[in-house]
């Protein structure tokens, strides 16, 4: 009890810190309403007026979801919250198995799974808020419903898994550790994220999206040729297929020591730069003839939106021909 009010002071001291950060924040996306000069040559007005507008919503909902969450979380405290989810979980421990208190490990990894359950629950309208409502707003979301309720399930299912068999882990360390314990907790903790980080762009992100190594071509070889003149040590060049999710763009690299890999997402790619399979379904050019690159409605070696090459009819216009003319007969 010593502490317990400290750690609410503390909280709510550094929740008022972050408000008063967002809120400066804020007013900027309010007052700058115009493109700084320096910006002029990458950004127009209209470009600047949709991301301010976004900003401006984003801000908002954040704004209303800290608090939520500050006052959520002081009142688990003060309700005794945790001491009931704890005794909830051994309960459950004693009835599935008749664990007793003694099996801490189990009951802890109960205890767990009730507080991630808990945690989806209620925070499962704001992210259906977050992405029906602003982000779709703004032309962003891509998800269906169909699709975000299994993006969830899934979501919850590998927290699970994962968070379980860390928690063991790491209790088992604490147990077994004697009066050097936190030495090795700290050295576990670093293990696991180092671990995490290895194997989490590589067998667990690919549960959630689709990821497909960079085709040959152009960009493939401007990215492999400014890796090689940084003395970057790239291995591999992924796409990760973000557009049925969300129409935001991103990129990022991973991997330790000579084995990096760079990410890109599809949305950051002209449609052009990837080939059909790559593609959404809806954006696919099966049954579209393709000219020299060309995509429908493009103009081909030159021409005009329009017009025919080889074997014009009457009143096209082709290598230069006048209107009206006919050519080739």
């Amino acid at each position: 009890m010593d502490y317990f009010w400290p750690c609410v002071l503390f909280i709510w001291v550094t929740y008022i810190w972050e408000l008063y950060l967002t809120w400066r924040q804020r007013r900027v996306y309010q007052t700058v309403d115009s493109v700084p000069d320096e910006a002029k040559q990458i950004m127009d007005q209209d470009t600047l007026e949709k991301s301010r507008r976004y900003q401006l919503d984003k801000s908002t909902f954040s704004l209303c979801h800290d608090l939520f969450s500050h006052v959520e979380f002081t009142l688990i405290l003060f309700l005794g919250g945790m001491p009931y989810a704890w005794d909830l979980a051994g309960g459950v421990c004693l009835k599935a198995g008749r664990f007793g208190p003694e099996y801490e490990i189990t009951q802890s990894v109960v205890f767990l799974l009730v507080m991630l359950v808990y945690s989806e629950l209620v925070g499962l309208p704001w992210k259906v808020y977050s992405t029906f409502v602003v982000e779709e707003r703004h032309g962003f979301n891509k998800q269906t419903p169909a699709f975000f309720i299994k993006d969830q399930i899934k979501s919850l299912m590998v927290s699970s898994v994962l968070m379980s068999l860390i928690l063991s882990g790491l209790i088992a360390v604490i147990q077994y550790g004697g009066s050097y314990f936190y030495i090795y907790a700290w050295i576990f903790t670093l293990i696991v994220t180092l671990v995490l980080s290895t194997i989490y762009p590589d067998y667990i992100a690919p549960l959630f999206d689709k990821y497909t190594l960079l085709p040959e071509g152009e960009l493939r070889v401007a990215i492999e040729h400014l890796a090689s003149k940084l003395q970057f040590p790239l291995k591999k060049i992924y796409v990760v297929e973000n557009s049925k999710r969300s129409a935001h763009s991103n990129a990022y690299f991973y991997g330790f020591w000579k084995n990096k890999r760079v990410v890109l997402f599809d949305t950051l790619l002209q449609r052009s730069m990837l080939p059909d399979s790559m593609l959404p379904d809806d954006e696919k050019t099966e049954g579209k003839e393709k000219v020299d690159g060309g995509m429908e409605g493009e103009k081909v070696d030159g021409g005009k939106e329009g017009e025919k090459v080889d074997g014009g009819k009457e009143g096209e216009k082709v290598d230069g021909g006048k209107e009206g003319e006919k050519v080739d007969g």
